[in-house]
């Protein structure tokens, strides 16, 4: 009897300490796979900003330039008194706001940022398109005539408030905004624009959210021989939390891309001589890409005469280091923050992972990434920190 209570202790022991291995391994295996999603995920981020304006010079030459339009829309700790809620569409008909109680939203405290490209594909008709005259109808409203054509004619026949395409018109000091608003005069056989004609469009400015009309053009933007680039991509990346009311399904949290819908204006659909969707900036459901990230900070770096403090221009390192004011509602609008917002000229991304099944530690808190101290106590969940460094390419490759 001895023997067997002897032995059932030992087995018990065993047992409960193969449990714990057990365990400790299924944490470390989930751990280091959030750390794996999250490399990706930082690499994603770096991508998209190294290409966000690489044809879309103007700004970066000239501080700024006289004209501005941010490529890259930067929010800081969002959730703060100022950016409470992140537009998708120009009308706010969808919106995201922040996460509360079992109500899904951006999680407090945390960076975003989101990124504008332009077209996927390489085309004659898209990249040698250029500005030939600009006539003035009204503050915020121009009409352009473009050679060649670079619409095809499903984007040149969703001419719109909220449906037309949204152009950058750049040169190498020199960028600016604007939706594509009427359509005037354009030659078409089919879906094509017939080779060696030009467009007339009228073309109004935009806000932050795309909505028309933005600020009044300004001087030298749009003007002659600028280049025309259809933007077709839009990318939003933020710290995200899902909802919990689906029974059995508890909430997530993660980074989160946003998209537009899918589109390719220049690829033939299933009908011969049909082209695909026009790509409209929208940004649709927040999809995950790394879950168990619960903090992201980002460092903007900006040149020296931008910054917020004498110094190198770096917005928010460090403690000592001053907003940039991009958390500002409207700060891609601001003639001051959006200037600044045009000039960024790399960043420094750090983020907060945990694995999706917590890990406790005793003793342990939510880090602190470079000037934000989360402000809460020890909450025993372990984390790692990664972190990248991106220097914009439009800065290398002029």
């Amino acid at each position: 009897m001895v023997a067997s209570a002897v032995g059932l202790v030992v087995i018990t022991a065993a047992m409960a300490a193969f449990e714990l291995q057990s365990q400790f391994s299924r944490n470390t295996e989930r751990l280091l796979g959030t750390q794996a999603s999250t490399g990706l995920a930082l690499t994603m981020m770096q991508r998209d900003l190294e290409n966000a304006g690489l044809r879309f010079r103007g700004g970066v030459q000239n501080a700024g330039g006289p004209i501005w339009a941010s490529v890259v829309r930067a929010y800081d700790n969002i959730g703060t008194p100022n950016v409470v809620t992140l537009r998708n569409d120009p009308l706010g008909v969808s919106t995201i706001v922040a996460w509360s109680g079992t109500t899904k939203g951006f999680v407090p405290g945390t960076d975003a940022f989101e990124v504008l490209q332009g077209n996927t594909q390489a085309s004659t008709q898209r990249l040698g398109a250029q500005v030939s005259t600009v006539t003035p109808v009204g503050p915020t409203t121009v009409q352009l005539v473009i050679s060649p054509n670079p619409f095809v004619f499903n984007e040149y026949n969703a001419a719109g408030p909220t449906t037309g395409p949204v152009l950058m018109l750049w040169s190498d000091d020199v960028h600016c905004m604007g939706r594509v608003t009427a359509k005037i005069n354009g030659t078409y056989a089919g879906q094509i624009p017939v080779v060696g004609t030009t467009v007339t469009v009228q073309v109004s400015t935009v806000n932050a959210d795309f909505g028309v009309p933005g600020a009044n053009w300004a001087a030298g933007c749009p003007k002659a021989l600028q280049n025309v680039e259809v933007l077709e991509q839009r990318r939003r990346y933020l710290v995200y939390r899902t909802d919990d009311a689906s029974p059995g399904r508890p909430a997530r949290v993660g980074l989160h891309v946003q998209t537009n819908a899918p589109c390719d204006p220049l690829s033939l659909g299933s009908n011969p001589g049909v082209f695909g969707v026009v790509c409209a900036p929208d940004l649709q459901t927040p999809q995950m890409v790394a879950e168990g990230v619960d903090d992201m900070q980002i460092a903007w770096r900006v040149p020296d005469a931008y910054a917020p403090t004498t110094g190198p221009g770096w917005c928010q390192r460090s403690t000592a280091e001053v907003s940039c004011g991009f958390e500002r509602v409207g700060a891609a609008d601001d003639p001051v923050i959006g200037k600044r917002m045009a000039a960024i000229l790399g960043a420094q991304i750090v983020v907060s992972s945990h694995g999706q099944e917590l890990f406790k530690r005793p003793g342990e808190g939510p880090p602190i990434l470079l000037n934000h101290d989360p402000g809460v106590g020890a909450d025993n969940i372990v984390r790692s920190v990664m972190q990248t460094s991106i220097v914009f390419r439009n800065l290398v490759n002029p």
